[in-house]
């Protein structure tokens, strides 16, 4: 029996990654960079003022699909 549970998926495009890394001074807290995981894509917390920076959707959500 595993412990390990899968509670969420995130997919990254090469350019998503690209911007991880061209911003991550900026937004990261304590060396670590935070993604929050929406239904309208992938976004980065600004530590310093309130607001975040869409990072992007590597695919469209299966119900935007028709």
């Amino acid at each position: 029996m595993s412990l390990t549970r899968i509670l969420t998926e995130a997919e990254f495009t090469k350019d998503m990654v690209e911007t991880m890394l061209e911003y991550f001074d900026q937004y990261a807290v304590d060396g670590v960079l935070r993604v929050e995981v929406t239904n309208r894509g992938l976004w980065l917390p600004n530590p310093i003022v309130p607001g975040r920076q869409f990072l992007g959707l590597a695919r469209l959500p299966d119900e935007l699909r028709h």
